[in-house]
């Protein structure tokens, strides 16, 4: 055999093994994964909140199976949440997840992926904390000192906004990129002077931390808001998946908002370890939002003032490179139609938006 003879049976050899990668690519997954934050116990994943919900309703395994597709949960451990589903939707691992504002924010001005925000959770708070017997009162009084966050986490953008709103700046700090449970020890045995995190109560439920300041007075583009998201290209191709999966979602916000079921919620979250004063403590919103709407599936505009402000602002400090269209990353079409074909028109409605606006 010629070298030339040897060269092209090596081209073909390689575009046969090429042509079956490139139809898997082009074809559709039989199992629909969908990312959540859970933790492994006895070798088994634990769900918590709606993503528990959502397991025990049944609903969604079983129309999917309907359709000869399984279903799988992709564990995202609390402590790299926003990385692992990052990596994940970048590799085409996953078709949804839930996760919040930030992290998508950097995978979509990255390039490495799109993805569309399919259904919005109710915003959530980011906290500055120091050690019990700490002196500090405010974020002046740690400057020069060990100040600890988790960068590309929700709660960076919260820290940036109060360190702007204060005239400093991370220079001013020694600072740490540590992620929560490593935070939550540094606290603890005094490694660090102050931390930004979404655990606070946690902490000071322990007597270890005390909160100096928080995002729960402030605007809501200083808070943070995620959601469930979907893989971009899987949306488009699969939409009639891509629905089952966000009425899924909707059936167990109706029935989470119901009052009736208020107790029996609040237990599921409490599923991933932290008790029950810590979870109620957790929504308790002093803006007034009801119970109902903290299961909301509009995409009121507060949500798009959110996402243009956060998305600026990222692009200003250059945690993104690319600008993201608000009007393309938000896609409001799949809960409107769950809302329709579940009699919830007009279940919820639009909550008061007066924090939706930055500060002047």
């Amino acid at each position: 055999m010629t070298d030339a003879s040897r060269y092209w049976k090596s081209i073909f050899a390689l575009v046969g093994l090429i042509i079956p990668i490139a139809a898997m690519a082009d074809s559709a997954p039989d199992t629909i994964k969908i990312a959540a934050v859970s933790s492994f116990v006895d070798g088994h994943i634990r769900l918590t909140g709606i993503d528990a919900v959502i397991e025990q309703q049944g609903w969604l395994r079983s129309e999917l199976a309907k359709r000869g597709l399984k279903f799988e949960w992709y564990p995202a451990p609390n402590a790299a949440v926003g990385p692992i589903i990052n990596e994940a939707f970048s590799n085409h691992l996953i078709q949804f997840a839930g996760y919040s504002d930030l992290p998508s924010i950097i995978l979509n001005g990255s390039g490495a992926a799109t993805t569309k925000l399919l259904l919005p959770t109710n915003p959530t708070d980011a906290y500055l904390i120091v050690p019990e017997d700490s002196s500090a009162k405010s974020i002046d009084d740690l400057k020069g000192k060990r100040l600890a966050v988790m960068k590309g986490r929700p709660w960076e953008i919260p820290l940036l906004r109060l360190l702007d709103s204060k005239g400093l700046s991370y220079s001013d700090f020694q600072l740490y990129n540590l992620n929560p449970d490593v935070t939550n020890t540094a606290i603890a045995t005094g490694s660090i002077d102050g931390a930004v995190t979404p655990q606070a109560f946690d902490l000071e439920a322990k007597g270890v931390a005390k909160i100096i300041w928080s995002t729960k007075n402030e605007p809501l583009d200083w808070k943070s808001w995620g959601g469930i998201w979907g893989a971009g290209d899987y949306v488009q191709q699969h939409p009639d998946i891509t629905q089952l999966v966000v009425t899924a979602y909707v059936k167990a916000d109706y029935w989470a908002s119901q009052p009736q079921n208020h107790d029996a919620v609040i237990h599921l979250f409490t599923l991933g370890g932290r008790p029950v004063s810590v979870i109620q403590r957790t929504y308790d919103n002093p803006s007034g939002t009801v119970w109902k709407n903290h299961w909301s599936p509009l995409f009121v505009p507060a949500l798009y003032a959110h996402y243009r402000e956060d998305i600026a602002y990222a692009l200003n400090k250059k945690i993104i490179q690319k600008d993201i269209d608000v009007d393309s990353l938000l896609d409001p079409s799949f809960a409107q139609e769950a809302s329709k074909e579940l009699g919830l028109a007009g279940y919820w409605v639009d909550p008061d938006t007066t924090q939706a606006t930055a500060k002047p």
